[in-house]
């Protein structure tokens, strides 16, 4: 299954690179790259990617483009509200979230400091590397996560993993996004 996945290097691919399709993908740890601490160590599932293997740490789904989703919502700052994995790479760093809108503060969007944001956006280059595969049917995709998060056990993926493996890390990462 993992040559049907393309690589996406966020600190030498170009955004035009991803697709401006739907489809799935894996947020993976760079050999010897780590995520922050947080007193907890999670178990890591593997992608093997051209005899190399990779922790896995997060898989998504983007029902319209892969584009937009991993890179501009995932890759690039100020978007803590719009990306779950965001959020909680940055609650593991410590970062303080603040409301998202000025005209609202109290709706429960929020974001991080651009500081923070930026400083986020700067370890997930360094760290991370991002397959994907574009699909073509939103059931295909779906059922394609459901599959992954069940097979591979993602530690950041939240909602929707009833794993008992990582069960622990998973809690404490909710009790910091809170």
């Amino acid at each position: 299954m993992e040559t049907e996945f393309k690589l996406f290097d966020p600190k030498i691919s170009t955004m035009d690179e991803l697709p401006d399709k739907p489809g799935n993908y894996f947020i993976v740890l760079r050999v010897n790259c780590q995520l922050p601490s947080i007193g907890i160590t999670p178990i890591y599932h593997k992608w093997n990617y051209e005899n190399v293997k990779y922790d896995i740490i997060y898989t998504g789904i983007s029902n319209q483009s892969l584009r937009v989703r991993d890179y501009k919502q995932h890759f690039t700052g100020n978007n803590a509200g719009r990306s779950t994995l965001r959020k909680s790479l940055g609650s593991m760093m410590g970062f303080f979230k603040i409301p998202r809108d000025k005209n609202n503060p109290t709706n429960g969007k929020t974001k991080f400091s651009m500081q923070d944001e930026e400083i986020l956006s700067a370890w997930m280059k360094d760290n991370l590397l991002l397959f994907y595969k574009p699909c073509n049917s939103k059931d295909e995709i779906e059922r394609n996560e459901k599959e992954f998060i069940h097979d591979y056990n993602p530690p950041l993926n939240l909602q929707g993993n009833e794993n008992g493996e990582n069960r622990e890390f998973r809690e404490k990462i909710k009790m910091l996004r809170r």
